[in-house]
């Protein structure tokens, strides 16, 4: 199939026909699939009502001690036909997930920073346990590529919140870790952009040294450079 000829014919059918099938290739997509090319457009685009960030900390932290008690995880036997089965339990979790994500994000908005960092880092010791593959959900093909809408927005909101209330060893312990994972990911988070833009003079010239001392890759272009080297 010609993608040009596609393309050309696709542009002179109606937003319903477009509508229909975009609906067709979801359904032959994999999960995977979906979250690449559909996950952008799950997370709200304005904020919605105030969150008030205490009762929201308590949800959070009900929410990662029962993620650990294994409360989500059902394991099934994979197999040829059922490989692609998402148990309901996953998808509630990550449902979950993505909602607490946006809702700290508007913590950040609404400059409650303290509360907003306690839900993050409780958010991302999950996330963290879940790639390790520890026994928080389950399915066949597993990741943080299932989180709505991605993370880009949340980690900046992170590290926003971070670099107000943090002292500068506290932000790179933070910051360091996040930009390790999103070098691991192709940087598709841009976590390093995010984090030298949140800090403040001290944080920034901190986590710079640290990022060097440990030869952290920060961007595509440093990673070439590193493995030239």
């Amino acid at each position: 199939m010609d993608k040009d000829v596609l393309l050309q014919q696709l542009a002179k059918q109606s937003a319903s026909t477009w509508l229909e099938l975009l609906g067709a290739a979801y359904e032959v997509m994999n999960p995977r699939q979906r979250q690449s090319v559909f996950g952008r457009y799950t997370l709200p685009e304005k904020l919605g009502a105030s969150i008030e960030g205490k009762k929201l900390l308590r949800t959070v932290k009900k929410f990662h001690q029962d993620s650990l008690a294994g409360k989500y995880y059902a394991p099934f036997n994979v197999n040829s036909k059922n490989w692609m089965h998402i148990p309901i339990e996953t998808k509630a979790w990550f449902d979950q997930l993505g909602q607490f994500l946006a809702d700290s994000l508007q913590l950040t908005q609404q400059a409650e920073h303290a509360q907003a960092v306690a839900c993050f880092g409780l958010l991302y010791e999950l996330i963290a346990a879940m790639e390790r593959g520890q026994e928080i959900v389950f399915t066949d093909e597993l990741g943080s590529w299932m989180i709505p809408g991605g993370e880009k927005k949340a980690i900046a909101a992170y590290l926003k919140s971070l670099g107000v209330i943090a002292t500068p060893e506290d932000y790179t312990a933070v910051a360091v870790p996040l930009i390790k994972r999103d070098s691991h990911q192709s940087f598709t988070e841009q976590v390093y952009l995010s984090a030298m833009r949140a800090a403040n003079k001290a944080q920034k010239a901190y986590l710079a040294a640290e990022l060097e001392r440990q030869q952290v890759a920060t961007g595509p272009a440093e990673t070439k450079r590193r493995i030239k080297s």
